[in-house]
């Protein structure tokens, strides 16, 4: 209801503007060809941070009308490689353009991105930052978070518990082992509030962002490490979609379909999607002899923008999903009965986990000649809970067993001014500011048991925590000469977090103590977050630049804090250097990006077990000198190539934490999951054969230097090499394609820290899909 009252507001109050507002337009009209002169029909014609878009008719030809100006037109069809072109929009005119396009296969992509909070070409954008398309998503079989490790530089994926909810992030050594995380989730430019809220499932997605680096002065909170930047697709003027159905090993099954249409053509859009996923458990319960793990996904989302004016649009979106794990957390008690027998755990109960997570948002944007209004109000209530009992003793004895649940509701809301990406001038800035609101509720029932006597003690917890907090934000860019730009930009976060919390022990004859009584404990903080950037055009395709960010993650409140000193955690602050430059060569055919860095990581957040909790302090300094590459070619006709790489050289200035019961210094120690060198090469060769048919074959290699998982450094990963293969078929807009991954079923931890993990074992499927 907050959402439409808003929503309508701002109708009402824009809507006189909109009367008062005399703009003057011009129009465009054009053709798009292939190489060989051929039209290319149906081809898209987009604008970088406009809503407006055409379709080309049957000819290749197209028409767009917008206010005076300066553009960046996006080209787009299928079959061929994307275009990025500037235009100029005069008034009254009516300015004739041709575009041509390059078949996939003799020339690549380029890339659109949203790093600076506007779109822009990613070889121009002055940060680190890599982009998965939908079409490279299809091409990597990415279908959920775990599946995007090392596909960029320095981001791992860590699976912690094999359950839906339970993944971390690391770009660059910097990870959270709890729910502030380091590195922020961005959907639709919508900020996933608890790490362990965002949504699992890919569906509809038109390409996925990995900024590395601290993001905080833009993007806000938590934006440490960097940020995961989630753009789904959009409905257009053209009706399009496509269904994909997915079948495999372990009793596979996965569905997949989006629609979207004009319901009036320029004026009101929709789109759909959903998905089912489902498949039959990796490991054996042991005490059972049947399957353990077995989740099931259900997702979908709905898409509807309303353009009533050129200078007003209005998009809704709402997203559900719904996880449901029999047999999450399949951990073991020790390092050898991870290797003695994979995949097999013993359990006395179930582990069933089910989560459900409802998103819902409004996004207005107002244009008037001087600035752009961009409002973004958002919704979220995500909730987690073992419904059957979660086993604590990792065996099938039935020592220890819990129930609990979570719910987190979130509304957030973000204004934001900035200048017209149209207009010209050396100078361009946003400002604006971001508040939020999360109150949050847990509970949990464990009861303890002893071989012998039976049940020994029940523990109850039940806890609420109201949390807010509010930001400014500013950056502004100034061209000193047609070449160089200098940015900066600066960030004030201030937060406020309230936890009341009771927990209560009782013996089996019905005793009652209270480990805490009903207390209240709250905690304020703030940091400013300030970024500077001095970027070169030194040639058309050819961008090299420097920068400086600082980096802050909000503290917090333990839930299983022993003592009530030990309740609060500080936030983290780093600093951050980097260098780069950004190269696309011959004619598109090669596009080489180089990234130096140097991190500084103070007051880390350290998460430790103690007690059979997780207990989060301020206990480390970490430093972490590195550099990364990427690489994009097409050498021939129908091969591409794309490669991955980093390296690291990290290690702790100062950490203090608890092992084995001790106080130790672990000073010099290495970060936990971060291999000094990391490698993702993939391959990709595709050749016509008769007629519209065509073949592809496809083969991958990831490779990671040896990583600890534990803070003693005492377990060590020996390096792996993992092979993933893609094959198959394509007609027109139809693809049959046959895949496996880790080919050669190499083991490794993926988790080490009390209790341990194995990566996931063989897959292979069969993937059919249709599009139009």
């Amino acid at each position: 209801m907050r959402l439409i009252v808003f929503l309508l507001t701002w109708l009402v109050l824009l809507a006189p503007a909109q009367a008062q507002t005399q703009t003057s337009v011009g129009t465009l009209k054009g053709t798009v060809t292939a190489a060989d002169g051929q039209p290319v029909p149906f081809a898209t014609v987009g604008v970088l941070n406009q809503p407006q878009a055409a379709v080309a008719d049957a000819a290749g030809t197209f028409r767009l009308t917008l206010p005076t100006g300066t553009y960046q037109l996006t080209v787009r069809a299928v079959g061929y490689a994307l275009i990025i072109r500037p235009v100029a929009v005069a008034e009254a005119g009516n300015a004739s353009l041709a575009f041509t396009l390059q078949e996939q296969g003799r020339a690549l992509d380029e890339v659109v991105v949203t790093a600076e909070r506007t779109e822009a070409d990613v070889q121009r954008t002055p940060t680190a930052v890599s982009v998965l398309s939908a079409r490279q998503l299809q091409d990597y079989r990415v279908w959920s978070f775990s599946d995007l490790g090392a596909l960029a530089p320095s981001l791992q994926t860590v699976e912690h518990g094999g359950s839906t909810s339970s993944l971390f992030l690391n770009i660059r050594g910097t990870m959270g082992l709890h729910s502030q995380t380091a590195v922020a989730t961005y959907i639709d430019g919508v900020y996933q509030f608890e790490g362990f809220s965002v949504p699992l499932q890919f569906n509809n997605v038109a390409r996925i962002e990995v900024l590395r680096g601290p993001q905080g002065t833009l993007y806000g909170r938590n934006a440490f490490g960097g940020v995961i930047n989630i753009i789904t697709k959009k409905p257009t003027n053209r009706p399009e979609g496509f269904a994909q159905v997915d079948v495999g090993n372990y009793a596979q099954q996965r569905y997949n379909v989006a629609f979207s249409t004009p319901l009036v053509p320029d004026k009101l859009f929709v789109g759909v999607s959903g998905l089912f996923s489902q498949r039959r458990g990796i490991y054996t319960n042991a005490a059972t002899g049947q399957a353990f793990d077995r989740p099931q996904s259900i997702a979908g989302n709905v898409n509807l923008r309303y353009l009533p004016t050129a200078a007003l649009s209005v998009e809704l979106i709402g997203r559900f999903e719904r996880n449901d794990d029999l047999g999450a957390y399949p951990w073991v008690a020790t390092d050898q009965e991870l290797f003695a027998h994979p995949y097999v755990i013993g359990r006395s109960v179930s582990n069933r986990e089910r989560r459900n997570n409802v998103n819902a948002s409004v996004q207005v944007k107002y244009e008037t000649r001087p600035v752009v209004f961009t409002s973004i109000s958002a919704f979220q209530d995500y909730k987690k809970g073992f419904p059957e009992y979660l086993d604590g003793d990792y065996t099938a004895a039935d020592l220890t067993k819990a129930l609990s649940d979570d719910r987190v509701r979130t509304f957030t809301q973000e204004l934001r001014l900035a200048s017209n990406p149209a207009l010209t001038g050396p100078f361009s800035w946003t400002a604006g500011t971001f508040l939020w609101t999360a109150p949050n509720g847990s509970n949990e029932f464990v009861q303890f048991r002893t071989p012998a006597t039976g049940p020994a003690s029940t523990f109850y917890r039940s806890s609420h925590s109201d949390n807010r907090g509010l930001a400014f934000f500013g950056q502004g860019a100034y061209r000193l000469t047609p070449r160089l730009t200098a940015t900066a930009g600066l960030r004030y976060d201030r937060e406020q977090r309230e936890l009341a919390q009771s927990r209560r022990t009782v013996a089996p004859n019905g005793t009652e103590s209270q480990v805490f009584p009903l207390t209240t404990f709250e905690t304020r903080f703030g940091a400013f977050t300030p970024k500077g950037v001095l970027s070169f055009q030194a040639t058309e395709n050819t961008l090299v630049y420097a920068s400086y960010a600082r980096g802050f993650r909000a503290g917090g409140l333990n839930l299983f804090a022993p003592t009530a000193a030990d309740v609060a955690v500080g936030p983290e602050h780093s600093n951050n250097y980097e260098v780069g430059i950004k190269n696309t060569l011959f004619h598109d055919q090669l596009r080489l990006n180089l990234t130096g860095f140097y991190l500084q990581q103070r007051d880390q957040q350290v998460t430790v077990i103690e007690n059979s909790f997780f207990l989060t302090r301020n206990a480390g300094d970490m430093h972490n000198l590195g550099a990364e590459l990427e690489v994009m070619a097409v050498p021939v006709k129908g091969l591409q190539a794309e490669w991955a790489a980093s390296l690291s050289r990290a290690e702790y200035e100062r950490l203090t934490t608890v092992v084995a019961g001790l106080n130790q210094d672990l000073a010099g120690n290495k970060p936990l999951f971060n291999p000094a060198a990391a490698s993702f090469l993939a391959l990709q060769y595709g050749r016509p054969l008769v007629g519209p048919l065509s073949a592809f074959v496809r083969g991958e290699h990831r490779y990671s230097a040896a990583y600890f998982l534990n803070f003693d450094n005492a377990i060590r990963q020996s390096p792996y090499h993992v092979f993933n293969a893609r094959a198959g078929l394509k007609y027109k807009t139809y693809e049959l394609a046959v895949w496996g991954r880790n080919l050669t079923e190499v083991k490794y931890r993926t988790w080490a820290t009390g209790v341990f993990l194995l990566n996931t074992p063989r897959l292979w499927g069969v993937t059919a899909t249709a599009s139009f």
